[in-house]
C-alpha cells in the first residue's frame, strides 16, 4: 500500500513538472532579436556646404537640400549594415553626390538613439568663387552622424538625423587654374521614413 502511494506521488510529480517548467520558461524575458532582417530608409532635409582648398582665399559656402536613400540588413539586434546614397544640391547648381557603406549602432536599443558612420566615394564641385563655373572632382568621403528613431507601427517609423560628410576631392582645375586639395564639408539635418 505504501509503495503504491509512493509510485502515485512520483507519477503525479512528473506529470506536473513539465507544465511548471513551461510556466517558468514563459515568464523569462524575450531574448534579443537575432539578425537577418532587411531595412530601408528614405529621407529629405537641409544641408550646408563648406568648400576649401590649399590656395583658396576664402571658404565657399552654400545652402541646399539633401536627399538620402539607405538599405541593408540587420546582423544583430542593435547593429544595421547597408549602403547609403546621398545627393545635396543648391539653387546655384552646386551638387555633391556620394555612395557609402554604412554601419548604424544602437548603444541603448530601448531609447531609439543611434550613431551612424560611413565611408565611400563622392563626386562634388570645385568652385573657385560664387560666379565661376565649377569642375567636378571624385574622391573619398567619410560620414558620421547621430539620430533618433520614433516608432509608428511594428515595421514603420520616422527617424531624425544629423550628419557631417567630409569629402576629399583631390586636385581640381577651375577656369584653367590648378586648385589643390579641395575638401568639401556637408552638414545635414533631415527626417527619414524607415521600414524595418
Amino acid at each position: 500500500m505504501r509503495e503504491r502511494a509512493l509510485v502515485t506521488l512520483l507519477l503525479a510529480a512528473f506529470a506536473v513538472a513539465p507544465s511548471d517548467a513551461q510556466v517558468s520558461r514563459d515568464s523569462l524575458p524575450e531574448s534579443p532579436k537575432r539578425g537577418g532582417g532587411l531595412w530601408v530608409d528614405a529621407g529629405f532635409g537641409y544641408g550646408h556646404l563648406s568648400l576649401t582648398c590649399s590656395n583658396c582665399p576664402d571658404v565657399i559656402t552654400a545652402n541646399g537640400a539633401a536627399v538620402t536613400v539607405s538599405a541593408g540588413f540587420t546582423p544583430a539586434g542593435n547593429v544595421l549594415l547597408g549602403l547609403q546614397a546621398q545627393r545635396w544640391s543648391s539653387s546655384g547648381g552646386q551638387e555633391v553626390s556620394s555612395l557609402l557603406a554604412v554601419v548604424q549602432w544602437y548603444p541603448w536599443p530601448a531609447t531609439g538613439f543611434f550613431t551612424r558612420a560611413g565611408n565611400g566615394i563622392v563626386r562634388g564641385p570645385g568652385d573657385a568663387g560664387p560666379q565661376s563655373p565649377s569642375s567636378q572632382g571624385t574622391g573619398i568621403e567619410f560620414a558620421l552622424g547621430v539620430g533618433y528613431d520614433l516608432k509608428l507601427t511594428r515595421r514603420l517609423g520616422l527617424t531624425m538625423q544629423a550628419t557631417t560628410h567630409i569629402s576629399a576631392l583631390g586636385d581640381l582645375t577651375v577656369n584653367g587654374v590648378p586648385t589643390p586639395d579641395v575638401i568639401a564639408y556637408v552638414s545635414r539635418l533631415g527626417v527619414a521614413v524607415v521600414f524595418r
